[in-house]
């Protein structure tokens, strides 16, 4: 699956964000639950001092309690506070709150906190040591219990806020993360948007980076645009200069034969195919750069009114000129060269035009935001659909009386492809060829 850059950033940016926040929590919960065990300890603790100091040996040997402590908690009866006083496993004096039962021995000498179970089977805490009281008797065993509810409804009482808090701040951080992702990648929407104008030839060139770590990216694209149009400025020069150095020997070869007065059936024919296979692949050769050619724009209204004035002129003849009609939408505009539009929409007009009787119709409009559609048709004598098929093939004639060597439809089709169109044939209604070719738009 591939993810979007975006969707990898704000992906990693919120699940480092959530790992964080549920360790926050549980840190800043661990650190409540500690100061409320401790604060609860220290509370046990002193009662738990201030009874060994409050209890003696009287000259009778009883342990005796000479004042209260602790306040009313452990005069209630099963209040869960609760503390005895014992020795080995004789409890000698407990709170008031135990009533008749009692709390475990200890099994320790040493000072500990204990997790006992009260009298009614509630969870208590306890803290618990050894001591000798005052006057003449045996050690004695203390433990001092508070029910353990206090403390968890104490962390109860912070769960909840700190959960809010915490889903707070996430919410606050995801925006955040959400604006950072956002004006971080903004210099490559940019880009992207920079780099779509000139593919569709808006501008010729990327704009500088408005970031630093992009204007590598940028030069080097730049200088690749560059690089393209120069090959394609060479390789058609190239192209030019071939066609000059074959069409003018041939040129001289065929006012050679007709100054001898040569007529050869057999060599008229070469020439001729010569002169078309030379006119076909020279043409071909030139739109081998076309559709590669970055940042050009060509409208479409300039194109068609020029070709158009000339076919007018050339096609003016007898008492029925024909007549040309234009439909184009405004503003629309080819993707590329208007050398290689002129190629293609001239061959369309001119085939045309050679077979229709009085009408050409010519409709342009855009058929998506990237895609633009050229129909011309004439009211001629139309193809049946085995010619139509045959049309697009290289020298293919169907009326050798007309002027012409076959290749027009051919190169129409063959450079519609180079820049990703196409080109079909249709039968017009009522009568005629219908030729509908699609060309990317800027």
């Amino acid at each position: 699956m591939n993810l979007s850059l975006r969707a990898r950033l704000l992906g990693s940016a919120g699940l480092w964000s959530a790992v964080a926040l549920v360790g926050v929590g549980l840190f800043i919960y661990w650190l409540f639950k500690d100061h409320a065990e401790r604060t609860f300890d220290a509370r046990l603790e002193a009662n738990l001092l201030g009874l060994m100091a409050s209890v003696e040996f009287n000259e009778q040997g009883q342990l005796i309690k000479t004042r209260d402590i602790g306040g009313p908690q452990f005069d209630r009866a099963y209040s869960g506070w609760y503390w005895q006083i014992a020795h080995d496993d004789e409890v000698l004096i407990a709170s008031r709150s135990l009533l008749n039962a009692s709390l475990p021995a200890l099994a320790s000498d040493a000072a500990q906190v204990l997790a006992l179970t009260g009298p009614e089977g509630e969870a208590l805490r306890a803290r618990s040591r050894r001591f000798s009281a005052p006057g003449s008797g045996p050690p004695l065993s203390i433990i001092v219990a508070g029910p353990q509810n206090e403390i968890d409804d104490a962390l109860s009482r912070i769960l909840l806020p700190l959960i809010a808090s915490l889903g707070l701040l996430g919410v606050g951080l995801g925006a955040a993360v959400w604006w950072q992702v956002r004006w971080g990648l903004k210099p490559l929407t940019r880009l992207r948007r920079d780099l779509l104008a000139v593919r569709q030839g808006s501008r010729d060139h990327l704009a500088h980076a408005t970031v630093e770590e992009l204007q590598p990216l940028v030069d080097e694209i730049n200088a690749l645009v560059t690089h393209n149009r120069e090959v394609i400025a060479r390789s058609r020069q190239h192209v030019g200069n071939l066609a000059h150095g074959l069409k003018t020997p041939l040129a001289m070869l065929a006012n050679s034969l007709s100054a001898q007065q040569t007529h050869n059936a057999t060599i008229d024919e070469a020439m001729m195919r010569l002169k078309r296979l030379v006119d076909h692949h020279l043409r071909r050769a030139r739109a081998v750069g076309a559709g590669y050619h970055m940042g050009e724009r060509t409208q479409m209204a300039t194109t068609l009114e020029g070709l158009v004035s000339v076919m007018r002129h050339v096609y003016a003849r007898g008492p029925t000129p024909i007549h040309i009609t234009v439909q184009c939408d405004d503003g629309l505009a080819f993707r590329g060269e208007s050398q290689d539009l002129d190629e293609l929409l001239g061959n369309l007009l001119d085939n045309a035009c050679k077979w229709a009787r009085r009408q050409v119709m010519i409709e342009v409009h855009r058929t998506s935001p990237e895609q633009l559609t050229v129909v011309i048709s004439d009211d001629g004598p139309g193809m049946d659909e085995a010619q139509r098929l045959k049309a697009v093939e290289r020298g293919e004639r169907f009326d050798e009386s007309t002027p012409g060597d076959g290749l027009g439809l051919a190169i129409v089709h063959d450079l519609a492809r180079l820049y990703g169109g196409h080109l079909a044939l249709a039968a017009n209604v009522p009568s005629g060829l219908r030729a509908e070719l699609t060309l990317p738009a800027t």
